[in-house]
């Protein structure tokens, strides 16, 4: 039986010793970054369709109940808040308002309007230069009255 000395079976073995560590280490930082980008987009995203959802409920609470004679804007607020239970709201994040004569009559318009800010989910944005230091997101519901 022959044995063969492994240091000399490949000459040009030891130069690329290190080189899938020098890719890993170039290349990490950018998967970092895609993956924190996603994770933050996806946050975003969410809460987007949240203070839709909440505007939408609390444009249709005000449309179908403004004719009674306990309704308030506070009410229809509350409507929305409870639509969007993944999002910390409170009734000062709902604006509600009436297009055409600012009442809530027949073919007038209920709107509502949420805005919510919060802090950033991996608080890497905050890290870039130019990028806010929050995330503000808004949603908007329109309804018409009596319609």
């Amino acid at each position: 039986m022959k044995i063969r000395n492994l240091s000399t079976a490949k000459p040009g073995a030891n130069r690329e010793s290190g080189a899938v560590a020098v890719e890993f280490a170039l290349i990490f930082p950018l998967l970092i970054v895609l993956v924190l980008g996603i994770a933050e987009f996806g946050r975003a995203f969410n809460i987007q369709v949240s203070l839709a959802e909440a505007g939408r409920e609390a444009s249709r609470y005000a449309a179908i109940h403004c004719s009674d004679s306990g309704y308030s804007a506070s009410s229809a607020q509350s409507a929305g808040v409870a639509a969007a239970p993944s999002v910390a709201l409170s009734a000062a994040n709902i604006t509600m308002s009436y297009s055409g004569t600012g009442a809530c009559a027949s073919g007038n318009n209920a709107i509502a309007n949420v805005s919510y800010t919060t802090s950033w989910m991996t608080g890497f944005p905050a890290l870039i230069p130019g990028m806010p230091a929050s995330l503000t997101v808004k949603g908007t519901g329109v309804m018409r009255c009596g319609g």
